[in-house]
Order: C-alpha cells, then structure tokens, then sequence
C-alpha cells in the first residue's frame, strides 16, 4: 500500500492567468502523471485566492500537502501557514516570483518547514521548469499557455514565441474571473487547461444558460478593455505631476476589482510611470504603481523604507501596498516624489558605474 494513500492535496493559487496556468501545471502533475507533491494520482482540491483573502479563503479546512502558487508572502499568508501547520500538520510548497516571497525565503523554511522554488520568471515558468526536471512533460497546450503568459507578465522571453490568439485567450481568462470572481470558473479553466484532450468541453453554467468558458472569456475582455481604456483616460487627465512619477487619485472613481489592470491602462495612456491610489470598501487605502525595468519595485521598496507604506507586493513593473493608516495625501504625495527620484538616482548612478 502507497505510504500517501489517503493523504489529502490542496492546490491555491492566484486569480490571474498565471496562477490559473501554474495551478493547471501543478494538477497535471498531481492527478494525471502521479508525481508531485504525491507519487500517486489523485484528485487534489483546488481553491483560488489572493494575497489579501487566502486568510478567509483558508480559514477553516485541513490537507496533509498544501501547494502556494503565485501568492505573494504577506502578513495573511503568514498566519494561514502558522494555522495549517499548527493544527494540520499540513507541509507546505510555495511556488512563486513575487519579491516579498523571495525576500522571505528563509523565514518560509525555517519557521514552516516550507518546500519552496522561487525565481524572478512567471511562476507558470517556474512551475513547469521544475517539474520537467521530475519528468513530468505538460500537454503542448498547457506549454503554449505557459509562453502566452510569459509575455502578459513583462515579455519574459525564455519560453519561446507565443502566438498572438494564445495571448489573448490567456489575458482574457485573467479579464473574466476578475469580472465573475467564481471559484467554480477559476477550477473549471484550471481543469480545462490541464486536460490533455484539447476539446474536451468548455461550458460554464451562468444564471438559467451555459455559456463556453473560452468564448464568454473573450467578450469579457474586449468589452473590459473598452471599458477601462475610457476610465484610464479620464483618470490620465487628473494625475499629478510629482517629477519622476504620475500621481491619481482613484479612491472616488474606482471602487470595483481590476485596479491592476486600470493602473496599467492609466500607465500606457500616460507612457511614464504611474502610482494610483484605490481604496477598499473596509476604508484600506492600496497604491499600486506601474513602470518598466522594475522602476515600480523600487519606488515601492523606497516607500516602505519611508514607512510610508507596508505589506508590499507585486513585482518588478508592477508593485502594490497598504497605505499606513497615518499617512496623509499630502505626506503620500511628498513620499512619492522623493521615492521616485531616489530610485532614478540610483539607477543613474549604476549606469554610470557600468
């Protein structure tokens, strides 16, 4: 009798398309090859989640084997880990590119016994690299995918040339669950993609009719696109010149998900960089900045160190934060403009010394 039999497998990543893809990767592996976390096929459970809800999400329950897939490390991811291990026994695998994860590391392995695999690719990347080196080659779809992802999260190039329909059938998964925000679509698209029988079929029940997952996902992302590139415009026109950095305050004109993807339009309408604040119904205020050649983390890490901000995460082109609840918009907008041209400076400087 196999030693795992049994055991029970939770699988929770991210609602983007990279989690979905990496979550897809992961349960190939587990349900179909029978080679990780287990050496045995079996059905794992599948949760989605994000850095701010995986501690409501993974409130209660308990699984012997607990893969984190692109989930950056934050003070809710650190009391889930502190309770499954604690009341579960749970070990942990913890798949990931966001900075705060890497920078945690250690304290992952020595305070939860962690497995962890970071790196700066997209973590579908990482997942896949790792896994090929167990054996475990994924569908050509899924690898299609995998490409198509690299190029959504900052043109990774070391997966090859994915194809134009591919990359938008990928950013149009991430579109659709941010708009339907369904745990049964996010599984239905992860077990889509880890399928190894390409037409195997695709339907979503929404209201009284079913709808094809690919399709809705499709006309969820034009209409979504068209949607955002009006408001970012608007937006573009109110933002604040702060030198190195384009200030908006959002916190009256957005209050719905996709505050990511409205910054990035915000960012490519203005063509510089880009800080916009949002705030939460709860009344938690979150600054998301967008730039290039990892511009954003470093302002982002500036303001930390400022202490101006806490519980960063993201990465290099794109960084989000709690604001502190005493920083003022005044003081916020001062931080800014200092943050900005710190990170200039010292990119300036490093060219210098090259």
């Amino acid at each position: 009798m196999d030693d795992s039999e049994g055991e029970r497998v939770l699988i929770v990543a991210d609602w983007d398309a990279d989690g979905v893809v990496a979550a897809a990767l992961m349960l190939y592996a587990q349900e179909r090859a029978g080679r990780f976390p287990l050496e045995n096929r079996i059905k794992p459970d599948l949760m989605p989640a994000g850095p701010r809800s995986i501690s409501e999400v993974l409130a209660e329950g308990c699984w012997d084997h607990v893969v984190i897939l692109d989930i950056p490390y934050t003070q809710e991811v650190e009391a889930v880990l502190s309770r499954l291990r604690r009341e579960c026994g749970a070990k942990i695998y913890y798949f990931d590119h966001h900075n705060t994860t890497i920078e945690n590391m250690p304290l992952l392995e020595e305070r939860h016994d962690a497995f962890i695999v970071v790196g700066r690719s997209p973590t579908s990347v990482i997942v896949q690299r790792f896994l090929e080196g167990l054996g475990v080659k994924p569908t050509p779809r899924l690898a299609e995918f995998v490409k198509a992802v690299s190029v959504l999260e900052g043109g990774y190039k070391g997966q090859g040339k994915a194809s134009t329909g591919m990359i938008s059938v990928a950013a149009s998964i991430s579109k659709s669950l941010n708009q339907l925000r369904s745990k049964s679509a996010w599984i239905k698209y992860v077990r889509w993609l880890a399928n190894p029988l390409p037409f195997e079929d695709a339907s979503l029940s929404l209201g009284n009719s079913k709808v094809n997952l690919v399709k809705y996902g499709m006309e969820v992302s034009k209409k979504n696109d068209e949607e955002l590139k009006d408001i970012a415009m608007e937006l573009a026109m109110s933002a604040k010149n702060l030198g190195f950095i384009r200030f908006v305050d959002a916190r009256d004109k957005w209050k719905r998900r996709g505050s990511s993807a409205l910054t990035s339009a915000i960012y490519r309408v203005l063509n510089t960089p880009v800080a916009a604040l949002y705030e939460k119904d709860e009344g938690t205020r979150i600054l998301i900045i967008r730039a290039g050649e990892g511009f954003a983390q470093d302002v982002m890490k500036t303001l930390e160190e400022m202490g101006t901000v806490e519980d960063v995460g993201g990465h290099g082109n794109i960084a989000v934060a709690k604001v502190r609840d005493e920083v003022t918009i005044k003081r916020l907008e001062t931080a800014l403009r200092r943050a900005a041209f710190e990170a200039n400076r010292k990119r300036f400087e490093a060219a210098l010394d090259k």
